[in-house]
C-alpha cells in the first residue's frame, strides 16, 4: 500500500469519462483530492441539467473508483461524491 498522493491532473484524466458522460446531460464535474486516495468529486447541474439521467451515486462511485485503481491498484480509495441536490436534502425545514 501507498500513502503517496496522485497528482490531480491525472485524477481528473481518469475520471475524464465519467465527465464527459455526465456533460452528455449538462452536468460538470470537479474533481479534488483533499488527503492522498480521498477523491471529492463534485456534480453541479447546468441549465438543461436531465434530472432523470443522473444515476445513483453508489453506481457513480462504483465506476469512479474503478476508474482510480488503474493508477495504483493497491492505494485504498476512497470517493466522495456531491450531487447538485445534496445540500437541499440536508438543509431542514
Amino acid at each position: 500500500m501507498t500513502n503517496n498522493r496522485i497528482d490531480e491532473a491525472d485524477i481528473t484524466a481518469t475520471l475524464a469519462p465519467l465527465a464527459q458522460t455526465l456533460a452528455a446531460d449538462d452536468y460538470l464535474m470537479t474533481c479534488a483530492q483533499p488527503a492522498p486516495h480521498h477523491v471529492l468529486m463534485t456534480v453541479a447541474a447546468g441549465p438543461a441539467a436531465c434530472a432523470d439521467c443522473l444515476v445513483p451515486k453508489d453506481l457513480t462511485e462504483r465506476m469512479a473508483l474503478q476508474r482510480l485503481r488503474t493508477l495504483d491498484p493497491s492505494a485504498p480509495w476512497t470517493v466522495e461524491i456531491r450531487y447538485p441536490n445534496d445540500a437541499a436534502e440536508t438543509t431542514g425545514p
